[in-house]
């Protein structure tokens, strides 16, 4: 029998559409959509290059259901769950309004089948927790859900930014342009009939669903490799930052498209801070043997914000409180090498 949550706006045999189904977040989604019952409907870019997904869910649970779709054949299911992101290595001068163009073509569409007899109720977007504020350490900051991030824009702009700090910006700057952008579709569209709220997740660390698919996904795969000693000169410019396990991130982007109550928001996943130093900590103790890259001592992220609404969320999702900081790193790194 399928676990319940808290006051549901839809059945829970009502399918749900996850854009990008195939990214590390998205595959967490689809995961706890599954386990509590929900049909899924998966958009990915590739059929053929994205065929292990319905195998992968199939086994993980029976007799779910879970379809999987080409992006140009998708129909919009009841509540919508937009992942897809722009590349983070991606041209700075396409990045921005293509993240913007994304969420706005999701946005049209539920709003058109709403018109021609749908009844979608919520619409999902996944944010970054960059996109509010970029880490700076040791600065005491205090965030709110009115609370966005502008240096990246105004950074991107400097032509004295240095070159290799640009793709990164872009991506942040994307993040917050794309966001902002809904928001402002959605209020100047009264009539379309659904509800927008979106998710906010900071540094996510947990289990690789499939790790020979998922080698080095976003955050996630930056342990990995860090334990290998890959792309040294990338933690040179990683600050301290707020970290949420994968499935508490997922817990809450559920949360967002189908609890009762939540409408219009800007749900934080930000379970805890932490350093890159205490990632190698627990990758050493872990592991059993000494992680290969030199990692200064930045200091610590100060930023603070109200997380109440999002661990009521969570304990709806049936939940006490955030998933640890260690335990992710620990799960995150045995998928890749498993014990033996």
């Amino acid at each position: 029998m399928s676990p319940s949550i808290l006051d549901p706006i839809i059945p829970q045999d009502s399918r749900i559409l996850v854009t990008a189904a195939n990214g590390i977040i998205a595959t967490h989604i689809v995961d706890q959509l599954l386990s509590l019952g929900f049909p899924v409907r998966g958009t990915v870019r590739s059929l053929s290059r994205c065929s292990w997904l319905p195998p992968l869910f199939s086994s993980r649970h029976p007799g779910s259901s879970f379809t999987l779709v080409e992006i140009q054949s998708s129909r919009a299911s009841l509540p919508v769950i937009h992942v897809a992101a722009v590349n983070i290595f991606a041209d700075e001068l396409d990045a921005i309004p293509q993240s913007v163009a994304a969420n706005l073509r999701i946005l049209e569409a539920v709003a058109r089948a709403n018109k021609q007899g749908g009844d979608i109720k919520r619409v999902v977007i996944t944010s970054s927790s960059w996109a509010v504020i970029y880490p700076q350490p040791n600065i005491p900051a205090h965030v709110t859900p009115s609370t966005y991030n502008l240096l990246a824009a105004k950074s991107l702009a400097d032509h004295a930014t240095p070159k290799q700090a640009r793709a990164l910006l872009t991506f942040v700057a994307s993040k917050v342009a794309a966001e902002q952008e809904s928001w402002a579709w959605m209020a100047t569209h009264p009539d379309a009939k659904f509800v927008l709220n979106t998710v906010v997740p900071s540094s996510c660390f947990g289990p690789v669903l499939a790790p020979e698919y998922q080698e080095y996904p976003t955050t996630a795969g930056f342990v990995r490799s860090l334990y290998e000693g890959k792309n040294e000169g990338m933690f040179e410019w990683m600050e301290p930052q707020w970290f949420v396990h994968l499935r508490d991130s997922a817990r809450l982007h559920v949360a967002a498209a189908v609890l009762k109550g939540v409408e219009g928001e800007r749900v934080f996943a930000w379970a805890e801070t932490y350093t890159w130093l205490g990632v190698r900590d627990v990758l050493e103790d872990e592991m059993g043997r000494n992680v290969g890259v030199t990692l200064k001592n930045k200091g610590v992220d100060l930023s603070t914000y109200d997380e109440k609404r999002s661990l009521e969320l969570l304990e709806r999702m049936g939940c006490i409180g955030w998933e640890g900081f260690a335990t992710a790193v620990r799960e995150n790194i045995r998928s890749y090498y498993p014990k033996e």
